[in-house]
């Protein structure tokens, strides 16, 4: 008997987008779950100062996994309005990196806890794979142009050279993290530096 194939059909490309949007509204929501356990577990008559006070780092990482989950929705937003189609190689690259947005609430969980070790190396290399996966659907699609749209904002962003400046930053922080196991969440500081090096990259290829 003959195999079928496997239809792509436009509906099916914009469920696999629909699929991730709902995936990262789900990771940003399980971030907030142990602010509000905090908020019904709180002492009574306690004030609100006394309240941050006492759970500021649960608040922090809470901010940072925010924003770093809303950075890396936004990229993704990005890169896939140039896409038109998927393929089976596109939809592997999404499980890997749904995959990292979803473990990212734990990871913030375990960065919370004070006494587990090595749980900012876990967070940062957890980072570091959904950044690369990005990085491979991008890839992907400039080498299969069918995938793309055919017009001049699409021809441009192909044409860009690659940014390495978060791959190093990411790596910086990986080793910083390792290194200094005692960090914490501090070395996430260096991502601020992806676009000087990326600037400077480009400084050097010119």
């Amino acid at each position: 008997m003959a195999e079928i194939g496997v239809r792509r059909t436009r509906e099916g490309f914009a469920r696999l987008i629909t699929f991730a949007d709902a995936v990262v509204a789900i990771a940003l929501t399980l971030l907030v779950l142990p602010l509000t356990d905090l908020a019904n577990e709180g002492a009574e008559n306690a004030g609100f100062t006394s309240f941050v006070a006492e759970n500021y780092p649960v608040m922090l990482s809470f901010a940072i996994s925010f924003a770093v989950i809303w950075v890396l929705w936004r990229n993704h937003h990005r890169i896939m309005e140039h896409f038109v189609a998927y393929d089976d190689v596109l939809a592997k690259l999404h499980l890997v990196w749904l995959a990292t947005i979803i473990v990212l609430p734990f990871a913030t969980a375990l960065l919370d806890n004070s006494r587990m070790q090595w749980s900012n190396v876990f967070y940062i290399a957890v980072l570091g794979v959904s950044i690369i996966s990005l990085r491979g659907i991008a890839r992907w699609g400039i080498a299969h142009p069918a995938l793309l749209d055919d017009d001049a904002d699409t021809r441009a962003w192909a044409a860009q050279p690659s940014d390495y400046g978060t791959l190093i930053a990411v790596a910086a922080a990986l080793i910083v993290a390792i290194v200094v196991p005692q960090a914490d969440a501090w070395p996430l500081l260096l991502l601020l530096l992806s676009s000087p090096i990326d600037a400077l990259i480009n400084r050097f290829r010119h």
